[in-house]
């Protein structure tokens, strides 16, 4: 029996999602995301290694505070970003007005509800840790009919460190269980399926361990990854704290052990395949 990955892949992220709501709905939220520098190095190493032509334009999906569409418009000829969350545009748009950068349009919008036709397809289109999508098929299919050159996403192959602190405390808080999101594997598998065959990359090396200074900030991302909203909790996770964060130099060190991959490949015309 052949086995659905699209529906393998939306029985997980149901059964792993911490809200219904966007996570970066939240300002808080989004602002920390964009305060940390590890993001912010990775990303301007990742756009000068994909080496665009400047002539080309980007579709970057889930762009969030600009972490690839800030260096590659100083690269390319035009970036669309797409990005639901207003707080995260809101960064984004501070970015850009400090680099000076005018080629970037933006589109305040889930991917999801994108027509073909609202945007014209772009030699690249990038997806970077940012799949959280029901339909990850339709997703995938609207990605590649969009594209001229190339597909690149970027996402997780194992358990993130997000879903460590998620399986240790989550249940303790909310008495009951969130499953580990999709990952990889699946999207090979459902690519395959397609007659798209991507290059996978594990991307050895990279790594965006936490640290803060300041004790609520680590106190406040904990919260966030366990959805909490009050002090009740507040002893749990300081002993968590303690028992799984490195201290120094007054700091609080998370490592990250999670593993990252890239996927790429070139497009096809999906319509003139399935005539063929």
């Amino acid at each position: 029996m052949k086995l659905d990955w699209n529906q393998i892949w939306k029985d997980a992220f149901i059964e792993s999602r911490l809200t219904g709501d966007n996570y970066y709905d939240n300002e808080e939220r989004a602002k920390s995301y964009d305060d940390s520098e590890n993001i912010w190095i990775d990303g301007r190493k990742r756009a000068e290694k994909l080496s665009p032509d400047p002539s080309w334009s980007v579709l970057d999906i889930g762009s969030g505070p600009g972490i690839l569409t800030v260096p590659l418009a100083r690269r390319v000829r035009a970036v669309t970003a797409v990005e639901p969350s207003l707080p995260m545009i809101s960064c984004l748009k501070r970015h850009l007005d400090e680099e000076n950068l005018s080629n970037v349009e933006i589109i305040n919008s889930r991917w999801e509800d994108v027509s073909s036709e609202e945007t014209e397809a772009h030699d690249l289109v990038i997806a970077s840790y940012s799949l959280n999508f029901e339909d990850i098929r339709e997703a995938l299919l609207k990605m590649n009919r969009l594209a001229k050159r190339k597909v690149i996403l970027y996402w997780f192959a194992g358990i993130t460190n997000w879903e460590l602190i998620r399986m240790d405390l989550f249940s303790q808080v909310h008495n009951r269980k969130l499953a580990l999101f999709p990952k990889c594997n699946v999207i090979c598998n459902l690519l395959y399926d397609l007659g798209l065959y991507p290059d996978v990359e594990v991307l050895y090396g990279t790594s965006f361990p936490k640290e803060y200074a300041d004790y609520g900030k680590a106190l406040f991302y904990l919260k966030s990854t366990l959805n909490i909203f009050d002090e009740t909790h507040d002893e749990l996770l300081h002993n968590y704290l303690e028992d799984h964060w490195r201290r120094g130099d007054g700091r609080l060190f998370m490592d990250d052990k999670t593993t990252y991959v890239k996927l790429s490949w070139m497009p096809k015309d999906m319509d003139l395949e399935m005539k063929l």
